[in-house]
This record gives C-alpha cells, structure tokens and sequence, in this order.
C-alpha cells in the first residue's frame, strides 16, 4: 500500500514505468523480501522517471542490470559476489570514479604535415575491445565495486593472487581505517563469467550515472 499511495501521488504518466518495474523484479518469498522490494520500487522509480540510463548491482541474485524507464537494457550474470564493510544505503548512488590499471587510451592526434597525410588518417574510435575487464568503481557513500573476469589460463590466474592478496589484506585495512574516521565503507568483489562482460560493463557505465546497489 505505501507502494501504490506514492505511486498515485505522481504524474500519471509514471504508471506504464511502475507496472515495467514490478514485472522485472525476480521473484522472492517472505515480508521482509516484499518490503526491500517496495523500497527498491520507491528508489527505482526516481531513476526511471528520468531520461537517463541507470543501473542495479542485485547482490543476492549476483546480477548487474542497466536499465532505462524500467526497461532491461543489458543485464550480466556474476558468478560470485563477496563483500567487505558495511551494507550499502538503499538509495540512489552516483558513479564517481573509474579507475583501471591499464585504462583505454585514444591515440593523440597530429596535424597533418601536408595534404597527402591528411587524405589518409583515419579516426582512432576506441571500441568494446579495447575496453578493460579488471577495474574498481567508485561510487558516492563510500562504496567499491571491485570487478573481474573469471581467470582462465595462467597469467589471469597470476593476476588473481595479486587481487586476492588485495581483498584479504588492503580492503579490511581499508574498512578499518573508515571504521575509525566513522565513515561509511562497503566494498564488493565482483566475479563475472566472461572478460567480454567485464568490458562490457566498463562500456556501459560512464562516471556520472546513478544506480542502485540492492541486497536481493
């Protein structure tokens, strides 16, 4: 009933978007599931009322969703999803930062020296494969999405000891020293099936856009 009495306090032309929302939410048991799924509804509802694009990491259901006037756009299965820190604010949160060991560069441009140089340069356009799998994003309340393929062959797997050394070791330190400043910390490793779903992901999700990071 909250649901529907905010609901029935919009414009009406938010109701096409609420009834896409309430059908692209899994199925789940029990009060307490009901109730974060009207708060997710109420938080959701912000976002798709907007033009902007906008995501949800669904913990629970290890599920990374980008959406659009509550419509699915792109969606990517992880295989794991592990957590440090506190539980993240059920509310919209920004994407403040994405850092990257090996960020994707655009060659630097040149004037052309004569007229036969400039006849044949070609655009360098950065695409979906030049994009990184391993990345962090930073998002507002002190929140981290660390984000991985899984390792397949010998030097991801090399790669992987160094990640986890980092999870075990840097993140709880991490975690205690925004304990000590009480500062809200959370801090989330994200296992996904395929390198080209982490690309994907780091395509999608430019600094700026606004999501949800949600406990179903």
């Amino acid at each position: 009933m909250p649901l529907l009495r905010t609901i029935w306090g919009c414009d009406f032309r938010a109701l096409p978007v609420f009834c896409v929302l309430c059908l692209s939410f899994p199925a789940w048991g029990g009060d307490q599931t009901a109730s974060l799924q009207n708060r997710l509804a109420k938080q959701e509802l912000l976002l798709a009322k907007t033009p902007s694009l906008y995501f949800i990491v669904y913990l629970k259901s290890k599920m990374i969703v980008l959406k659009s006037r509550g419509m699915i756009l792109q969606e990517w299965k992880a295989q794991s999803i592990r957590a440090w820190g506190d539980a993240p604010p059920l509310g919209p949160l920004t994407l403040e930062k994405k850092s990257t060991l090996f960020p994707p560069k655009r060659t630097k441009i040149m004037p052309a020296a004569d007229e036969e140089e400039a006849a044949t340069f070609e655009l360098d356009a950065l695409e979906l494969k030049d994009m990184p799998s391993r990345f962090t994003l930073f998002l507002s309340g002190g929140i981290r999405l660390h984000v991985r393929p899984k390792a397949r062959g010998l030097f991801p797997r090399l790669g992987n000891i160094g990640h986890l050394l980092g999870w075990n070791l840097w993140v709880p330190l991490k975690n205690l020293s925004f304990r000590l400043r009480k500062k809200h910390f959370a801090a989330f490793d994200i296992s996904l099936e395929k390198k080209e779903d982490g690309q994907a992901v780091y395509w999608a999700l430019p600094e700026g856009i606004k999501g949800l990071v949600f406990p179903l």
